[in-house]
């Protein structure tokens, strides 16, 4: 469905908007109140995106968006992957920085830590871009677009000391955490004690923590020492609800290091979302103590609780469980199915499509009558909201000619 946006937002003025083949990019001045002068950001959303009015999606913040190459990487690279089924389609928001060695790192607890880091310039004041995202960023991106509150960051070198710092401080900026080549060397492992003491009073932490380091440079190799210690910490805790991978890059530079570990790390968040495998549905549909549905259903309520959301399968994610059942021989939790899908999704037309398909298989013909004649009402009703409006009808007027 085409999604109208108005922006409605006194903190923002839109000063371009950039078409892609692959999406749009929209480029914001937020006047902010935190650093008193104007900042920036970059919103890409995917193609399609007016479609996806009945889908809230997910948000990708990239740190140091300023510096295009990266956030064009990061976004063709969703882009790519969602294509091809590996991941959901989500929003990608870049972060302007203005002075990454003061906004990204956080205060020095000692006088010494202090003295370490000061090169003629201010640092430490992490907290302030804290306050930018929670008061001027986030509410303009949940105002203005079609999302939900899952947020995750993805942060390389500072940016990515910057996001493992917030885990530690915050886990409410954040649900996930892509962090490439971060630096922790900072005053006697600082970042990495204040989450072995998060991680030793929690009992549960839902997030997800991907955190890789190259091998090539001098860089890398200075950075490695800290993340060692902090995959130590990591792979001590007892926390539940924990999901974390250390990648230990080989033949990678520090400037290398997120065109190689940026896909692959979205690639293993994906699996977070992903409906469960071929063989696990198997097995519940094959369960005769539980319903096929109920047992979706339980799946669906268990991923919530851990992201935080209420998380449902897409229309595309449903309609195929609905096909999965029917192929495997199982017509009436198919058309459970289908029927919760419509539940979720009253104005996709291809599930009607897709009910009549399956009633007809069952040889119930006027019940298959009636969904193509409802949903071709519903079409003409909404044929001013979507693009595909002469494809949908010939579709559902299949049906009719079949007769």
């Amino acid at each position: 469905m085409k999604l109208k946006l108005t922006i409605l937002f006194t903190l923002l003025s839109v000063f371009g908007i950039a078409q892609t083949p692959d999406g749009k990019k929209e480029f914001i001045t937020i006047k902010s109140d935190v650093y008193k002068t104007d900042r920036k950001i970059t919103v890409f959303l995917p193609p399609y995106y007016e479609e996806y009015k009945n889908e809230k999606l997910n948000v990708v913040y990239v740190f140091d968006g300023q510096f295009e190459p990266l956030f064009n990487f990061v976004s063709n690279s969703i882009s790519y992957l969602s294509a091809i089924g590996e991941i959901n389609n989500m929003i990608v928001v870049g972060i302007y920085s203005d002075d990454r060695r003061k906004e990204f790192t956080p205060m020095p607890e000692s006088e010494e830590g202090k003295a370490k880091w000061k090169i003629k310039q201010e640092f430490g004041f992490s907290n302030l871009l804290d306050k930018h995202l929670v008061n001027e960023v986030f509410p303009l991106i949940e105002k203005t677009y079609n999302v939900n509150k899952y947020r995750i960051g993805i942060g390389h070198s500072l940016g990515g000391t910057y996001l493992i710092n917030s885990f530690a401080e915050n886990q409410k900026l954040f649900n996930s955490y892509i962090a490439v080549s971060p630096n922790l060397e900072f005053e006697n492992n600082q970042i990495q004690n204040k989450i072995k003491k998060l991680l030793l009073e929690s009992t549960e932490i839902n997030a997800f923590v991907n955190i890789s380091i190259g091998s090539l440079d001098e860089t890398e190799l200075k950075f490695t020492k800290g993340i060692k210690v902090l995959d130590t910490i990591f792979n001590n805790s007892k926390t539940k609800g924990l999901k974390f991978r250390f990648d230990y890059l080989t033949n990678t530079n520090h400037s290398t290091s997120p065109f190689l570990e940026i896909p692959v790390a979205l690639l293993e968040l994906g699996k977070v979302f992903k409906k469960p495998s071929d063989e696990k549905l198997l097995e519940m549909l094959n369960n005769k103590n539980i319903d096929f549905i109920v047992n979706l259903k339980n799946y669906y309520t268990e991923k919530s609780n851990w992201f935080g959301y209420n998380y449902l399968p897409s229309e595309n994610e449903v309609n195929s469980l609905a096909y999965f059942s029917f192929n495997n021989k199982n017509p009436k939790e198919s058309l459970k199915i289908i029927n919760w899908a419509i539940e979720l999704y009253p104005n996709g037309i291809n599930l009607y499509d897709s009910k009549a398909e399956i009633l007809e298989k069952l040889n119930q013909k006027k019940e298959a009558e009636n969904v193509v004649k409802f949903a071709l009402e519903k079409l003409e009703k909404i044929k001013n909201e979507i693009e595909d409006y002469d494809y949908y009808k010939e579709m559902l007027e299949k049906h009719i000619t079949k007769k």
